[in-house]
């Protein structure tokens, strides 16, 4: 069944995304290129902390490790202590990774009990839940199982690693300088470069637990944590794959396009996520994306979530694949909304779904088709 199309307004005209071509070699370029989008948009990613340990204990529901990562900075002897939990597939051998944050993490992941509330987070959460001040609370306790479906994944031989956002770096402009990563690097950036540092510090964690193979790591984020988890892999070669849903303005979403949210728009709602100087003229999304060459990147897009700019999105990764090795073909802007719904490459794929704002079990089907499969 085709997608309808879009409304109007989900195109601007011809809009100019700068060639990737530079005399440099590609190395070089990318280093430009993050260190500019530091500069112009996100702030710089913190340091590693100085000393980091890990421990795991299980919990009493599903298959699922509590792991409790605690982190000593080298500044002020700070210690920052944050939790994750561990799911891991049945099959024996080292299982490849998928790792990222969720809105209300674990414990929105499972329905019981067991998983501890970070009363020091502070999430975004829809207004139906009735969560006052961005507090965790039992309510929400398996109300994110759609985004991260476990047990699909674990079936599919992943193991899967989460931690709540709102633990590393509160979503609130003056919570963030009083808890988490921010007074632990004592750094001023922008949420979203803490979000990516707190994925890093994922991986850390994974690589000291055994069973995992780290050469096979993919991360994965919605929405803000789709910007995060795109800004990590930037940053990060460990990274192999990395999965950006509905990421839009500061994710996929070039500011070139001139549809959805603006930089100005987000830096005056959420002025804690990012530290917006005077971008170079010539800079724009499809820059962020092709930092993570010749690794693989996903993007997905939903049809009515014209606020993310699923178009520019799909643009921004064309353009962007240019800093691949391979020459990829992709079909045109409105034969993709029309028919095509799911475009991949070795290293590169995009889908456009149904619906709205979400991340939904669908996304990760492909995700893993993509993951598992390559070309289509």
């Amino acid at each position: 069944m085709s997608l309808a199309l879009p409304p109007e307004d989900a195109f601007a005209g011809p809009f100019p995304l700068a060639s990737l071509d530079g005399p440099e070699p590609l190395e070089e370029r990318q280093e430009r290129w993050r260190k500019e989008l530091s500069a112009a948009i996100y702030g710089p990613l913190p340091p590693a902390p100085a000393e980091l340990e890990v421990e795991a204990s299980p919990l009493g529901e599903a298959s699922a490790e509590r792991i409790e990562i605690t982190m000593r900075s080298a500044i002020g002897a700070r210690t920052l202590t944050v939790d994750a939990a561990l799911w891991r597939p049945e099959s024996r051998g080292d299982a490849p990774l998928i790792a990222g944050l969720g809105f209300a993490g674990p414990a929105g992941i499972l329905s019981g009990p067991d998983f501890p509330l970070d009363r020091r987070a502070r999430i975004h959460c829809r207004p139906e839940l009735g969560i006052l001040n961005g507090r965790l609370h039992d309510v929400l306790r398996g109300t994110e199982a759609h985004r991260w479906p476990v047990e699909m994944l674990t079936a599919r031989g992943y193991a899967v690693m989460v931690s709540c956002y709102g633990s590393w770096a509160p979503d609130d402009p003056d919570e963030i300088l009083r808890h988490g990563a921010c007074p632990f690097v004592g750094l001023d950036t922008g949420a979203i470069s803490l979000w990516a540092w707190a994925i890093q510090r994922l991986l850390d964690s994974a690589g000291r637990l055994g069973g995992l193979d780290m050469g096979q790591v993919a991360v994965a984020g919605h929405s803000r944590l789709g910007k995060a988890a795109l800004w990590a892999a930037a940053n990060d070669t460990r990274i192999g794959a990395v999965l950006a849903n509905n990421s839009g303005c500061a994710g996929a979403a070039p500011a070139g396009h001139a549809v959805g949210e603006t930089l100005a728009q987000m830096a005056a709602a959420f002025p804690h996520w990012i530290r917006p100087q005077r971008r170079a003229a010539a800079l724009d999304q499809h820059h962020l994306i092709a930092c993570a060459a010749p690794r693989k990147v996903y993007v997905a897009s939903a049809e009515q979530d014209l606020w993310a700019d699923p178009a520019g999105s799909y643009l921004a990764l064309v353009a962007a694949s240019e800093a691949w090795p391979r020459t990829c073909s992709w079909p045109g802007i409105e034969e993709m909304w029309a028919g095509a719904h799911q475009t991949r490459h070795a290293a590169l794929g995009h889908h456009l779904r149904p619906g709205g704002h979400e991340l939904l079990p669908h996304d990760w089907q492909l995700f893993l088709d993509f993951l598992d499969g390559g070309h289509a």
